[in-house]
């Protein structure tokens, strides 16, 4: 083989191979699309809470109850209480988020370091070529070739090369500063964390005060017979006010459906249509399944410890579980409740409605057309009660009727 020859096979296969060896890239992993949506649910959750709660102390406002009403002194607490523990939710999903992104950005910077090194290396290997043969050895290449063509390959080869000398060289430095954006990021993520992981407690701290206070104030009132039956009174006239608000948001409803039907429009459907037939027995769905924790009509109170009315059925089930819609029907009120905490109240057409109690969120809004086994909500704890359940009512107009009658057996 000719000295000639021997270089430009030389320097191709040096060129082959700086050109194939590996460029790697660093590329940001997007956050984990399912927590950013967690984060926004609860955050909506936390908006439509206070959206609740000022809806809430206005009409308490617009009521003019004594600021010594037992009732809504425990309600206010239990808005805190509920509160603090959507922040909790929503701080501990962002803390996930961000312990995530940190594990993250230190694969990625072990990444991109793996990358320097063999840059680094490439780049070392590239000047001792460069120091072993030098400029001379690539004029001979030039004056070796036995052909014009051959001096353009010859001179195509050696331009690549450089070019990819200066590639290697910009890469290096993309590298360094991908290094120092992610450890600014990391940076700021870590103090973010320190931040929120402080908020989180501060959100713990105000929950356990409101629940102690809550507590506190529940001892005050049992110890005190004459407070104890104060509070069991207000109770009943909760019960009743549920009552007066089913019947005006109902003649409400009438009132909305004649002025359609007046325009040529579609009146009321009747969502029990089929169910009527069927006997008072099947009128209704459970809302869930669960044990009876407190039955309808006369009772002792479970808060009070006092002898009352009860005007639903308690079904006992942990926090969060669901809450159906028992029959067809639309949403006549969704929102906070004197006594009841967080409520929704379905109308299903003929004076029939049903109400849910005492849940930790709702999923509807007012005048939402729901089926039977929509999931409406979850169960909480939220108004005037003693522990996780579903309180629920059935009412013709604004009369109470014991669930049992018309639950499915």
């Amino acid at each position: 083989m000719r000295k000639g020859g021997f270089f430009r096979s030389f320097f191709s296969l040096i060129l082959l191979l700086l050109l194939t060896a590996p460029v790697g890239c660093a590329a940001w992993a997007a956050p984990a699309a399912d927590i950013d949506a967690q984060i926004a649910t609860e955050e909506r959750r936390r908006k439509e809470l206070d959206r609740k709660l000022e809806s809430y102390r206005s009409t308490i406002r617009q009521m003019k109850v004594k600021e010594n009403d037992l009732l809504v002194r425990i309600d206010q607490s239990q808005q805190a209480t509920e509160k603090a523990r959507q922040e909790m939710t929503i701080l501990e999903y962002q803390i996930s988020k961000l312990q995530k992104n940190i594990v993250v950005l230190n694969g990625e910077m072990d990444q991109t370091k793996n990358r320097i090194n063999d840059l680094v290396f490439a780049l070392k290997r590239r000047m001792i070529d460069i120091s072993k043969y030098g400029t001379s050895e690539e004029l001979l290449l030039i004056f070796s070739a036995e052909s014009t063509h051959e001096v353009l390959d010859s001179v195509y080869l050696l331009g690549k090369l450089a070019e990819h000398d200066q590639f290697l060289i910009e890469q290096l430095q993309d590298k360094k500063q991908e290094i120092e954006l992610s450890q600014r990021t990391l940076e700021d993520h870590r103090d973010r964390l320190q931040q929120q992981a402080k908020s989180l407690e501060q959100e713990r701290s105000k929950y356990n005060s409101t629940i102690k206070q809550t507590n506190t104030f529940l001892n005050d009132i049992r110890r005190q017979k004459a407070l104890a039956e104060r509070a069991a009174k207000e109770m009943e006239e909760a019960q009743k006010a549920v009552g007066q608000t089913i019947l005006t948001l109902m003649r409400q409803r009438k009132e909305r459906d004649e002025a359609a039907r007046k325009a040529g429009g579609k009146g009321s459907t009747d969502y029990l249509a089929g169910r009527i037939a069927q006997g008072r027995g099947s009128m209704f769905d459970w809302p869930l399944r669960g044990p009876i924790s407190s039955p309808f009509g006369s009772r002792i109170h479970p808060v009070f410890k006092t002898k009352s009315f009860h005007s639903g059925l308690d079904i006992a089930a942990p926090r969060g579980t669901a809450v159906k819609a028992a029959a067809p029907g639309e949403v006549l009120f969704e929102g906070w409740m004197r006594g009841y905490g967080q409520v929704v109240i379905i109308d299903h057409g003929r004076d029939y409605s049903t109400v849910y109690a005492h849940m930790s969120s709702t999923r509807v809004k007012e005048g939402t057309v729901v089926n039977a086994g929509t999931v409406i909500g979850a169960v909480g704890n939220t108004g005037t009660t003693t522990g996780y359940h579903l309180h629920f009512e059935v009412r013709i107009g604004s009369t109470a009727k014991s669930p049992l009658d018309y639950l499915k057996r």
